[in-house]
Order: C-alpha cells, then sequence, then structure tokens
C-alpha cells in the first residue's frame, strides 16, 4: 500500500462530499460542514437504512456512479487496514506484557476475542475478493451480502475496543512503579492511535478531547527506532496503519518523525518482501488482508487521486471525510435488514461469537 494508495481514502470521500451523488444514491444523507462533533459519526444517528434497490443493485452502481464506487473502496480499505492493526496490536501486547502480572486481566480479554479478530479477517479478505472482482467487470452476485457481512463483522469487532483503552490505562498505571522498555510503550502509544482513529471516524469530540490529553510514552524518533526491531508482518501492519492516520490528516506519533513519501517507500519495499510474508500467514491469519489480491480496487484508488477538481481541505472539511467513511461502514451494516435484498440467496452474515 503506497502513498497514492492511502491518500486517496481522503481523495474518494471527497467526491462524495463534492459531487454529492451518493445522498441520492446511497444514504439519503444531509452533509453539514458546520457539524462535525457529538454523534454525527455514530451509526444511531442515520439510523435510516440504505433504500434495498441500492445495495441489491450494487454492481450496476459501481459501473455507472464513480462516487459511490469511490466511497465504498475507501471504505473496504479503513475496515482492513484497522482490523489488521488491532489484530497486530493484539499479538503485540501479549509479546510485550504476557509476563507481567499488572496486564493478566486485560490480557486474558483480549485472548478470548482473538479468534473474532480472525473471523473479521476472513468476512474482510470475502468481501475485498467480490470487490476487486467487481471492479474487475467479472459478475459477482455475493457483492452486496459479502460487503453488508463485512461490515457487520467490523462494527462487531470495534464493540471490543475498550480494550486499547483498558490496556492503555494498565500501562499507564504500571509505568507509575516500573521501568518499561521502549516496546511496551511503543505498544500503549499504538493503542492510542488507534483509539484517536476511532474517535475520528465515529465524530465523537468528546472522546477525541480526552485522548489528546494523553501524551505519547516515546517520542516519534524513538518510536520509528523501536518498530525497526518488529517482527516483518508486524512492522509493515504498524506502518500502513500510520500512513493511513496521515492521509486521515490525524497527527501521529511515527508520522511526525517520518516524511510520507519516506515511510511510502519503506512500506513499499518491506511488502515486496511476499514471500516471507506469505510464510507467516499461520501465525497471523489476518494478514491475508494485507497480501490479498486486490489490484483493482487499487486502481480505482489512484484513478481517483487524478480528480483535478477536488478542493483543498480545511479542518472542518477532514473532519467531515473521516465522518462520512464511518457512515458508510454503518449504513452498509444497516442494509442486512432490507426487504428488498432478503428476497435473495444470502450467506450467513457474521455473528458474534
Amino acid at each position: 500500500m503506497n502513498k497514492k494508495n492511502l491518500t486517496i481514502i481522503l481523495c474518494s470521500v471527497m467526491a462524495v462530499l463534492v459531487a454529492g451523488l451518493i445522498v441520492n444514491h446511497f444514504f439519503n444523507w444531509p452533509i453539514d460542514n458546520r457539524d462535525t462533533s457529538g454523534d454525527i459519526g455514530k451509526a444511531n444517528r442515520f439510523s435510516r437504512e440504505i433504500e434495498a434497490a441500492d445495495l441489491s443493485n450494487m454492481e450496476e452502481l459501481l459501473k455507472t456512479d464513480s462516487t459511490f464506487k469511490n466511497g465504498i473502496v475507501a471504505a473496504q480499505v479503513v475496515m482492513q487496514t484497522r482490523t489488521v492493526q488491532f489484530g497486530t496490536l493484539l499479538d503485540l501486547s501479549n509479546e510485550v506484557a504476557g509476563n507481567i502480572p499488572a496486564f493478566a486481566e486485560v490480557l486474558k480479554d483480549m485472548n478470548a476475542n482473538s479468534e473474532m479478530v480472525n473471523n473479521v479477517a476472513s468476512s474482510l479478505a470475502e468481501s475485498a475478493d467480490n470487490l476487486n472482482a467487481a471492479l474487475s467487470g467479472e459478475e459477482c452476485p455475493d457483492l452486496a451480502q459479502s460487503s453488508i457481512n463485512a461490515s457487520l463483522a467490523y462494527l462487531t469487532l470495534q464493540k471490543q475496543n475498550n480494550l486499547a483503552t483498558r490496556f492503555i490505562e494498565t500501562t499507564d498505571k504500571y509505568l507509575e512503579t516500573a521501568q518499561g522498555n521502549d516496546k511496551l510503550k511503543l505498544v500503549r502509544d499504538q493503542w492510542l492511535e488507534y483509539q484517536k482513529t476511532t474517535a475520528a471516524i465515529e465524530g465523537d469530540k468528546a472522546s477525541a478531547e480526552a485522548l489528546a490529553k494523553k501524551s505519547y510514552l516515546l517520542s516519534g524518533e524513538k518510536a520509528l527506532a523501536a518498530v525497526e526491531n518488529l517482527d516483518l508482518n508486524i512492522k509493515v501492519a504498524v506502518l500502513q496503519s500510520c500512513e493511513l492516520a496521515q492521509a486521515m490528516k490525524l497527527p501521529n506519533q511515527i508520522g511526525s518523525a517520518i516524511r510520507p513519501q519516506v515511510l511510502s517507500n519503506e512500506i513499499s519495499k518491506l511488502s515486496n518482501a511476499q514471500k516471507e510474508i506469505l510464510a507467516r500467514r499461520k501465525k497471523y491469519p489476518y494478514n491475508d488482508l494485507m497480501i490479498g489480491s486486490t489490484s483493482k480496487i487499487f486502481e480505482v484508488f489512484n484513478s481517483a487521486l487524478n480528480s483535478s477538481y477536488l478542493p483543498p481541505l480545511n479542518q472542518s472539511e477532514v473532519g467531515n471525510l473521516n465522518l462520512a467513511i464511518g457512515n458508510i461502514i454503518s449504513q452498509t451494516a444497516a442494509a442486512n435488514n432490507s426487504e428488498k435484498l432478503n428476497k435473495k440467496k444470502q450467506n450467513p452474515p457474521f455473528k458474534e461469537k
């Protein structure tokens, strides 16, 4: 995933705001640049379901409505990147704190959700395969349902975000009387970044302000140095999540120490070590999301990046772009109860265990 791939996440959703087409075709959702806080990004704030005709006709819309296509693709990439990030940090949390008694309770609860993380990743991998096929012009009768299932799965994973908060709080308390190493501090800081992105996507101003008050334990330079000692797969996942934060215009720890182009080049270099990544699949099954064959999805990213009419973003617009991503996800999930869609044979939706 290179700089263009991630930068286009914002450009893609910017097209939603500029063209306004998705309001009629997808959301029935009023966009107000003056309101970027509170509950505006939460699913219950936009409880109206997507019209059944839209998702039941998803393949056609991908062909005829570039704004719809860009929005769906952007949401898919954000869900993939964050799911990989969650799974990566779960593994890293065990690695850095597994032998520290103070972390036993939070790690127990984290590990109880490891199977769910893999199930979410599998659902997203299926959705990515179907979306990539549809974008390539192939018939894909399961596209709509797999997209819904992936969104439902991702939202289920988001219900476990309190685990991130608990790890942060446990680390801070532990370090009041102990001297932790940089790797533990890095994991704590990365969970903090994960939650900052959550607040941005959900438009949760209160959480964003509370998280902003928490300082990083490592400087950007020290965090980058700690990343160098990570397993290859984990290193790629951490750097990609950093690149996503940069694309979403979110201040982030590692991004403060490395220029976007340098970060992009480093990710490309590491990602080219595909054989090594493939060899580690069993250890980190959610990495299927990083190495899946989804070239057409990224082709859409690069194509949209060349749109010359996109204006510069101010802070208010950045906030609404991030909210747009969150609402594409929640509204897609809401379509699971669509009467028209349910007339078709469906795969069973993701269920929380």
